[in-house]
């Protein structure tokens, strides 16, 4: 069950802090190559893009597992109760792995690790991580790059992406301003498209997870454990023990079976019957779609008569748009990067077919004075699809190295600027419209603070807004009882407990921060100083330094000097002080001294945010 899905929701969650060490296993990474091969050799409309990046963060840890544990045990991973975070070492692994996943798959090391550090934003990286998600890219494109020569000669393997338009080849105008302004409308156009995508995608999903976990409600998490996507109730009943050892042979639940088989025969059958789609791999659909001898070159074989060139294109688009969205929804290790950039090439095609007059099109590629020739016309329309997939794909991801990496492969000159301000009107448009794929997937689950501090206004709001509000009641006297001690131990069900020393002449029931210990270090303090209970009224002073810094050299019992932040501090702010401090994964809000709350990283990366 791992293994379903792209894989980055669950990676730019490792990054935020939430290391999920069953999605890393061995099982996973044979589970996850072994069906992504059969779902896109079965025609399926996925991508390998989200799948390549969590197969090779699992072989990052299935070579070494004890490298991972010890570094996220570390002092410098050990953000949130039970060392939950993800140590500097790790992180940069798994940094990598994006790169590495991405950029082998278009064979673009560049656009793979803008593509891999977009996605994990905002973060705090080095030099070091930022060279070796550059390594890891190039490296990963030369092995492919060296695979697919001693494989297959290098001709028989398609690259993801492929046109054979020229350099300045359709685009060539004499009105420059009016065509970048028609390349921006295209970018809107996608850039709404995408954010609906998304939404459609998000509602579809969440009626056949119900309807696959037989539930009437959303699944939600139990605790801190990462929901499970094809994770159902027990079934009890003879027709139900019948079903399970019907199916049990083939490993999956019937009603998963069913979703894909259902899922693979419609796309079967609509396919074969657009023949501009059917029985071709993405590589080749997006060579084709990009091809400038699309509309001249077999065009009755691809044309359906009833409906005509735009018609075929048309039915095509919401053919792919229909398909992706139920073969994302199923049950499988699904990418969504190529298919929506056929979902896109198909959009540009579209827009250049049905919203460009003709005679707009005749003045845009008239040169001094020279009519546009057929070729110029069918390079103009296959310029429209490039500049249509980069747009939506971004839009969709919101990641705006898709335009860095379709120029990077095709390297057509004069496709920079369209691709930029394409690229930039689909991701302003698509903001308004949805959140990302990615955190629109981690928001259904129970990491809905990572969306919030990427890519809303949460990240900006104060620390005030969200933070826990911290009664005295609840916290440690400097001076205290043990008998006390216990007492606010045991009623409170908080991991962290702050130090504070009572203000005499307030009112207000506030204090000055002083200190902090978490739950396991006064566990230990109790033990140490009175393991039978014999003198539960003993006094001690909390902010004592054997505490903070015992003789013996173990550990400290007190933290004398916790992080602290003050109420307007942003949130973004907040997290990148708990991934860059060693704060145990908790943060206290002060005025003046004055404890105000508290912050952890679990509320961060929770609902709560």
């Amino acid at each position: 069950m791992e293994a379903e899905g792209s894989g980055f929701p669950e990676m730019k969650a490792m990054l935020f802090g939430k290391v999920l060490f069953n999605y890393l296993t061995l099982r996973v990474l044979v589970s996850k190559a072994v069906a992504l091969s059969l779902g896109v050799g079965a025609g399926l409309p996925l991508g390998k893009e989200g799948p390549n990046v969590h197969l090779a963060a699992c072989i990052a840890r299935v070579i070494n597992p004890s490298f991972f544990e010890k570094r996220v045990q570390s002092s410098h991973g050990a953000h949130g109760a039970g060392g939950s975070g993800v140590g500097s070492a790790v992180s940069k692994l798994l940094l990598a792995a994006c790169a590495v996943g991405v950029g082998a798959s278009f064979s673009a090391p560049i656009g793979g690790v803008i593509f891999a550090l977009e996605l994990m934003l905002p973060q705090t990286y080095d030099a070091f991580a930022y060279w070796g998600c550059f390594t890891a890219g190039v490296v990963g494109a030369i092995t492919y790059a060296v695979e697919r020569t001693l494989t297959t000669g290098g001709e028989s393997l398609l690259p993801l992406i492929s046109s054979n338009v020229l350099p300045g080849e359709g685009s060539d105008t004499d009105y420059p301003i009016l065509r970048l302004a028609i390349d921006i409308a295209l970018g809107i156009l996608c850039g709404l498209g995408g954010g609906i995508w998304v939404r459609c995608h998000a509602y579809t999903a969440g009626v056949l997870k119900r309807w696959r976990l037989r539930e009437s409600q959303p699944t939600t998490a139990v605790g801190n454990q990462e929901p499970l996507l094809g994770e159902s109730a027990p079934r009890r009943g003879c027709c139900a023990c019948l079903k399970r050892c019907l199916v049990g042979m083939l490993g999956g639940r019937w009603r998963d079976l069913a979703l894909v088989a259902a899922v693979t025969a419609l796309n079967t059958v609509l396919a074969s019957s657009l023949p501009l789609l059917g029985g071709k791999p993405q590589p080749l659909l997006i060579s084709t779609i990009f091809d400038k001898t699309l509309l001249f070159s077999g065009h009755d074989t691809w044309v359906l008569p009833w409906a005509g060139v735009t018609g075929t294109i048309c039915l095509c688009f919401l053919m792919k748009w229909t398909m992706t969205i139920l073969a994302l929804s199923s049950a499988i290790p699904a990418g969504v990067v190529a298919p929506t950039m056929i979902i896109g090439g198909l959009l540009g095609r579209v827009f250049g077919h049905v919203l460009l007059p003709d005679w707009l099109v005749e003045m845009l590629l008239t040169k001094e004075g020279q009519p546009p020739t057929g070729m110029q016309k069918g390079a103009f329309m296959a310029r429209c699809a490039i500049v249509g997939a980069s747009a939506f794909c971004a839009a969709v991801c919101r990641a705006f190295a898709m335009a860095i990496t379709v120029f990077e492969v095709l390297a057509l000159p004069n496709s920079v600027l369209p691709l930029c301000s394409s690229a930039l009107a689909a991701i302003f448009v698509a903001n308004k419209v949805s959140l990302p794929f990615f955190d629109a997937n981690l928001a259904t689950r129970n990491l809905g603070g990572i969306p919030a501090i990427t890519f809303t206004d949460k990240a900006i709001e104060p620390v005030m807004k969200v933070m826990r509000v911290v009664d005295l009641s609840e916290c440690l006297p400097q001076v205290v009882t043990l008998r006390h001690l216990l007492h606010v131990i045991s009623t409170g069900d908080h991991d962290f407990f702050p130090i504070v020393r009572p203000l005499d002449w307030d009112t207000s029931n506030q204090g000055l921060l002083e200190g902090s210990m978490t739950r396991k270090q006064a566990e230990r303090l109790l033990k140490t100083l009175d393991p039978h209970a014999a003198t539960p009224d003993r006094e001690i002073d909390l902010m004592n330094p054997e505490y903070q810094a015992p003789p013996d050299g173990g550990e400290p019992l007190v933290e004398g000097s916790p992080v602290r932040v003050s109420p307007d501090c942003t949130v973004k702010d907040v997290y990148l002080l708990m991934k860059v401090a060693e704060s145990d994964g908790v943060v206290y809000v002060t005025d003046r001294g004055i404890l105000q709350g508290t912050i952890t990283l679990s509320t961060l990366m929770s609902r709560e945010v």
